[in-house]
């Protein structure tokens, strides 16, 4: 389904229920907001299940050797970002913490959960001018990706998910095409206060 045939359906549902004609700019707006609904709500299910995996298309994979990046030391800015799905540090798979947690776990004394190179960690955080960064840790010192010779240099692999807007219309399957867009119009033709747009939030979580 192209997006002016989302625009068509979006139109033929308001009308055959007595609502106001929007413009496709504040379409959009609706849109944009109902697929984050949707992306959010599927995003804990993706490792579960394949069909979820399906609904992003804008999955991003790099490394050290990926070029575009900004990468120093012990962290990688990742542009665009919304959600990481998995991370590895020397090939070792990752526990993706908070940032307060990765901070607590670098000096906790706790053999269970301290971090070591069989049991690394890392966090997205912010950075100086809002840029989204991700951190690395596999403790004592903190990993070097940038080490030159003599040295040997750590290597890490991430994928994350970038923002889908209507912009990426296209890389919603079709079949959840249709789930963004009744969505969208149940959030247009119902107010706030509305029992209609506890039903859509309802089914968000599904």
């Amino acid at each position: 389904m192209t997006l002016t045939e989302a625009y068509t359906y979006v139109d033929l549902l308001l009308d055959k229920a007595n609502q106001p004609y929007f413009l496709n700019t504040e379409k959009d707006i609706f849109l944009n907001l109902c697929i984050k609904e949707f992306m959010d709500s599927r995003y804990a299910l993706m490792r579960v299940n394949q069909d979820y995996s399906e609904m992003f298309g804008n999955r991003v994979s790099l490394n050290q050797n990926s070029a575009g990046y900004t990468i120093t030391d012990n962290y990688v800015d990742l542009p665009d970002y919304y959600h990481i799905t998995t991370a590895r540090l020397n090939n070792t798979l990752c526990r993706i913490v908070s940032d307060d947690e990765l901070s607590e776990l670098r000096f906790t004394s706790n053999p269970f959960k301290q971090i070591t190179p069989d049991n690394p960690a890392c966090a997205v955080t912010t950075g100086p001018g809002q840029t989204v960064r991700l951190f690395f840790h596999h403790g004592p010192t903190s990993p070097d990706f940038t080490a030159v010779t003599p040295a040997v240099p750590d290597t890490f692999a991430v994928r994350y998910l970038i923002h889908l807007t209507v912009s990426d219309w296209n890389d919603i399957p079709e079949q959840y095409q249709m789930d963004v867009i009744n969505n969208t119009v149940r959030k247009m033709g119902a107010n706030i206060e509305s029992s209609n747009y506890d039903v859509q939030v309802n089914e968000a979580q599904l």
